[in-house]
């Protein structure tokens, strides 16, 4: 190469590092951090679906953990305005309540089948019935018969709805205002497998004071969401193979330490984990889908002691 292409060369190279430059400069939209933070998310997650390790019961919280220490900088200037008078501790808890609602979002959309029908139902009550001192509310929702694996059975706790305050069974505390009732549930269904997309109204944090500034910032600032009602809580499962696949949704967890076992969340624990996990599908199944403030779901309830709503869905 001559000397005088090799200088042509090199004065090109120059001339596009400084345009390349000088564009950065220009004024310009910046990707706002929540963007940013999915963008990241959903790559973490096609990785983890390519690796097989998808399923891995704790993936989401670990992907939790990795999001608050690569993004900690851009979430504290997020929510700077509303956390003027938190502690550095108490910035770190917003912080973590904020990630923990949205990582398991993008999650849970991961697993939707392709090419799925679509079918959108809204509970309606037909009747109250009062059993050894508790009232069980009865909702109906007609779904169709074509759908694989049909669960009639969905159970909220009544504070959940109603509000109020006391002690679970797992000794916690709370302090709800209500109104989170699930009012739709959007099937989406192949003729082998379904997902059930579950939307409630809102969620309470147990605490007052961590709902207030929970729910005063998470509607306006991350996608995906509708704040029609406050801020719109969406959580899913999975049926296949006559399994039910509880994607970052699970609300227990039986790993054992040595000789100590992890017990099941119960509805006012302050930070529940997003775990996975799968159960058994059988055609009377019913599914708890409040065990925790914020939908952690199992088959099991969780606080067998509160009392509950009873929703359920028709397959005619």
């Amino acid at each position: 190469m001559s000397l005088k292409r090799a200088g042509l060369l090199a004065g090109v190279l120059v001339l596009i590092f400084v345009f390349s430059e000088l564009v950065s400069a220009l004024p310009r939209a910046d990707v706002d951090s929540w963007t940013a933070i999915g963008l990241f998310v959903k790559g973490q997650i096609d990785i983890a679906h390519t690796k097989g390790t998808i399923n891995d019961p704790h993936f989401v919280e670990e992907l939790t953990d990795l999001v608050l220490k690569k993004f900690g900088r851009q979430l504290d200037i997020e929510i700077a305005e509303h956390a003027k008078n938190l502690t550095p501790e108490q910035r770190e808890t917003l912080k973590r309540l904020l990630v923990s609602d949205y990582v398991p979002y993008l999650y849970q959309k991961s697993f939707y089948p392709k090419n799925a029908k679509v079918l959108v139902v809204k509970p309606i009550k037909v009747t109250s019935v009062k059993t050894n001192g508790k009232v069980y509310d009865y909702y109906y929702a007609s779904m169709s018969s074509s759908i694989p694996y049909p669960i009639h059975w969905w159970v909220q706790v009544r504070v959940d709805i109603d509000g109020g305050s006391g002690v679970d069974d797992g000794g916690n505390g709370y302090n709800v205002n209500g109104k989170n009732d699930l009012f739709k549930i959007v099937v989406y269904y192949t003729s082998s497998s379904v997902q059930y997309e579950l939307h409630f109204y809102d969620e309470d944090h147990p605490d007052p004071f961590w709902d207030d500034l929970y729910d005063g910032y998470r509607c306006d600032h991350y996608p995906g969401r509708d704040d029609a009602y406050g801020c719109e809580d969406i959580e899913s499962i999975k049926v296949e193979n006559g399994v039910i696949e509880f994607p970052s949704t699970f609300s227990g967890d039986y790993d054992c330490h040595g000789n100590y076992c992890e017990e099941p969340q119960t509805y006012a624990v302050d930070g529940p984990n997003h775990y996975s996990g799968t159960r058994p599908y059988s055609s009377g199944v019913a599914i708890y889908v409040s065990n925790t403030w914020n939908h952690l779901m199992d088959t099991i309830d969780s606080n067998p002691s509160m009392e509950k709503v009873w929703w359920y869905t028709s397959w005619d």
